[in-house]
């Protein structure tokens, strides 16, 4: 590669972590405002200081910690930054440029075992449909979906937080087909029909409308997989989906299983406490062991993405079932808030593996 194209690549990235960082600097002063935390004494801001300097992250902006600290139930000094995890964090553990197609949920049985995943009746890839794989045209596919009595329409990639994810009930109208038309064509491309999963009497505890699944962080290390964090997400009563964006109630999850007393919403406030309710009493997440096996051993067949989340649900036959898996742009503020720092024991090899991360090569190497 040419000197001018190498500057050109390097400008081009400095200017890109450069709008990253204000795109967090506004995000963490609208959270800051809205749950008015305290500031953080002169000695915790010289040990967190010290501590990041230590792995090549100079000038570090401190208002994330005092949002951390103020926010989650004790204090601490490792916890993670936005910016810095979203901007050198994650790609230094992932390949990022590869997530787009291993993301796609039109794929997923491609790299998970189809019985760990829900049933996908019908593809759409790129404008093409399929049905067991086999490629159909759109009259088929109508055909096929008007014999549904109900299913999930949802896009196979590039979305977060719920969205564009739908419940449908077809009723015994003559213009199913009609309907389904306008629905395919809403969404285009690159969305699935899949099959309405029934979750466990347990998870239903917390909102029968949704289908409340556990968020499940894991890091690849050479020895194996470890469990990061666990989340369980509930939904608003009557929303389909979990995702606090939209309304819904996250709490943390411990090794064995046990929830935190409380549960927080999208910006980190404590909106739902559990020690009222008899339901919750002694309430362990159900195949909480089950979980864990599996996630360690499906990430193990994942080795570009070190760093991977997993929302993942019991259904009513206590089978353990991936709804989807991020490798880029995975939330961290819910699970730090609930559980503490985001990286527990691994972070001083973790921030060991991004002060050493070459932004620039990795970018080259990309381009081929």
């Amino acid at each position: 590669m040419s000197t001018s194209k190498r500057l050109f690549f390097q400008v081009n990235s400095l200017i890109r972590l450069k709008r990253m960082e204000q795109v967090y600097n506004n995000k963490i002063n609208k959270l800051i405002r809205r749950t008015k935390v305290h500031s953080l004494n002169s000695g915790t801001k010289k040990q967190i200081v010290e501590r990041f300097a230590k792995y090549g992250f100079n000038n570090i902006s401190l208002k994330w910690h005092r949002y951390y600290n103020g926010a989650a139930s004790y204090p601490h000094i490792d916890f993670i930054p936005e910016h810095l995890f979203y901007g050198y964090i994650e790609p230094a553990l992932n390949r990022v440029p590869l997530h787009p197609a291993w993301e796609d949920k039109a794929s997923m049985e491609k790299f998970v075992d189809p019985n760990l995943t829900p049933n996908t009746m019908l593809k759409n890839c790129n404008g093409f449909y399929y049905i067991n794989d086999e490629m159909v045209s759109l009259d088929e596919a109508l055909e096929y979906c008007s014999e549904l009595s109900q299913f999930v329409i949802k896009h196979s990639m590039g979305t977060w937080g719920g969205n564009g994810v739908r419940k449908i009930v077809l009723d015994n109208s003559n213009d199913k087909k009609k309907f389904l038309k306008a629905l395919f064509d809403e969404y285009k491309k690159d969305f699935v029909v899949q099959e309405i999963l029934k979750q466990s009497a347990e998870l239903s505890k917390f909102n029968p409308t949704s289908i409340n699944t556990i968020r499940v962080m894991s890091y690849l290390r050479p020895s194996g997989v470890v469990i990061l964090s666990k989340l369980l997400r509930t939904g608003k009563e009557g929303s389909f989906t979990d995702n606090t964006s939209s309304g819904g109630v996250a709490f943390g999850v411990d090794l064995e299983g046990k929830l935190t007393d409380f549960g927080i919403d999208q910006f980190g406030v404590k909106t739902k406490s559990l020690g009222d309710d008899d339901r919750f009493n002694g309430f362990v997440f159900p195949e909480n062991e089950k979980i864990v096996a599996t996630i360690e051993k499906v990430h193990k067949q994942m080795p570009y993405f070190r760093l991977v989340s997993w929302d993942v649900m019991v259904n009513d036959k206590s089978e353990i079932k991936i709804i989807e898996f991020n490798t880029f742009g995975q939330g961290i503020n819910l699970h730090q808030i609930t559980n503490g720092p985001l990286f527990g024991e691994y972070f001083d090899e973790i921030m060991e593996i991004a002060k050493n991360y070459d932004k620039l090569s990795d970018i080259m190497n990309n381009l081929g």
